[in-house]
């Protein structure tokens, strides 16, 4: 069955005559699409983590909260911040200190327990680089976890800031933080940035910006098909990647050079998007 996909997929190449696929997800983006409400979420979102802040991005799945953080990382400076992503924020808590210990290279022999090594180490000295943890699937997290993060942020002997937190989830991680039991989390917290959902214009432009990426012809989908996939994503970049991939390989399939709105429509129908 591997051998099946991955034949589908050299064809379809082959046909369109494009470098790689455009609406793939095997291949690192150097310079993703950021519509303009998101270049001006990532300049706040920078602005606050250089003076120390720390925040929330919330957004449902497919939004592009994971290539938007990605983004925030490659932005950074090294020399002046010691980034660490968790990818995963569901783990218990005891495992989630321990995978800070191993991304910051804190040595975690000796009686001392892992939060306060993170704690030791994150003491402010100038020639450090500023840490920032970034956890993705908040909404998972334990409140012990939530709890723990709270107390990496601040040095209480210098009382400064010892550290930046971002947390990422899903619009439930909203609610949660407005409950009083995480009142302690969310005082810390400068502000909960909603991810923006892609305006019909942003979709368009996000099309023709990842086929310009795959060294595809602009022409492959016509002006009413590229206003279907507009329509039909209904703002979500994933369900956009997803359905202009089946799209291209249907063309590919019915031998056709451009892709029109009846295919867009056939194609959303068949698989029910």
């Amino acid at each position: 069955m591997a051998q099946s996909n991955t034949s589908r997929t050299q064809s379809a190449m082959q046909f369109f005559g494009y470098r790689y696929p455009p609406f793939a997800d095997v291949f690192e983006v150097v310079n993703p699409f950021k519509s303009d409400a998101e270049n001006l979420m990532l300049d706040r979102v920078d602005a606050l983590l250089r003076q120390g802040k720390s925040l929330a991005l919330c957004g449902e799945a497919g939004t592009g909260k994971s290539m938007f953080v990605k983004t925030i990382v490659s932005k950074l400076d090294t020399k002046e911040f010691r980034i660490v992503l968790i990818p995963y924020g569901g783990m218990k808590p005891s495992a989630l200190l321990r995978d800070l210990c191993d991304e910051f290279d804190i040595d975690t022999g000796g009686r001392k327990n892992h939060l306060s090594k993170i704690c030791a180490d994150f003491a402010r000295v100038e020639e450090k680089p500023f840490p920032v943890i970034i956890i993705d699937e908040a909404h998972e997290m334990q409140r012990t976890s939530f709890l723990d993060m709270c107390s990496l942020l601040h040095d209480t002997k210098k009382r400064t800031a010892a550290a930046s937190l971002v947390l990422v989830g899903q619009p439930v991680l909203r609610k949660m933080l407005e409950l009083d039991i995480f009142s302690p989390v969310r005082t810390r917290l400068s502000c909960i940035f909603p991810m923006p959902k892609m305006s019909i214009d942003n979709a368009k432009d996000f099309i023709n910006h990842r086929l310009e990426l795959g060294g595809a012809q602009k022409n492959i989908f016509s002006d009413d098909a590229i206003n279907c996939l507009a329509l039909d994503c209904k703002g979500n970049r994933r369900v956009l990647m997803n359905l202009a991939t089946l799209c291209l390989e249907e063309a590919a399939r019915r031998n056709d050079k451009v892709i029109t709105a009846e295919l867009v429509a056939s194609v959303t129908t068949e698989y029910q998007f």
